[in-house]
């Protein structure tokens, strides 16, 4: 179940949040919305918990309550919209700050946190949480959108050189297209 999964969900990394925005994509020229058909985010809620990005007891609260799919697509669409653009992100932060303080946090006894409220008020906290706590790391400054223009994924670039979600598919993909069309024009 996992590798299929992984195959729908093609561009997962070790972030939650980075996951969440990959939850759009291109294929045949047509963007799909990977959270919008039923039950998706069940599906997606475990494929995060089989990657150990949620925890057993994160995803049981979550569960408590009906997720609504429409507020989690604003939230990623947001975030999108957000990393996007370079530079600060001041609208994100406090829209994070918010849903922390709508939907607090506890901690268990490994500090791991726990949302207060079920559903998607629940998962948005956990999101939240986490890219806050990428943003005091640093790491909204080296997440980046794929340098190819057919390809929606966004990706964390480490090196600081990076301009592509993958060497193998974009990356491979523009340097063809660069010089096929050297040779037509030569």
């Amino acid at each position: 179940m996992t590798n299929n999964l992984e195959t729908r969900y093609s561009y997962l990394c070790e972030y939650l949040f980075m996951n969440l925005l990959n939850t759009i994509k291109r294929e045949n020229d047509i963007a799909i919305d990977l959270l919008s058909e039923e039950g998706v985010m069940d599906e997606w809620i475990a494929l995060m918990e089989a990657k150990g990005l949620l925890q057993a007891s994160q995803v049981d609260k979550i569960r408590e309550v009906s997720i609504d799919v429409k507020k989690v697509q604003a939230f990623r669409d947001l975030g999108r919209r957000s990393f996007s653009q370079e530079g600060t992100h001041p609208d994100l932060m406090g829209i994070l700050s918010s849903y922390t303080k709508q939907s607090p946090l506890a901690f268990d006894a490994e500090f791991m946190p726990l949302p207060s409220q079920g559903g998607s008020d629940g998962l948005l906290a956990l999101l939240s949480f986490e890219m806050l706590q990428a943003y005091q790391g640093d790491l909204f400054q080296k997440v980046k959108k794929c340098g190819s223009p057919t390809c929606y994924a966004f990706f964390v670039d480490t090196s600081g050189r990076r301009k592509w979600c993958s060497m193998e598919i974009c990356g491979n993909r523009e340097k063809a297209r660069r010089h096929y069309s050297k040779k037509v024009n030569e």
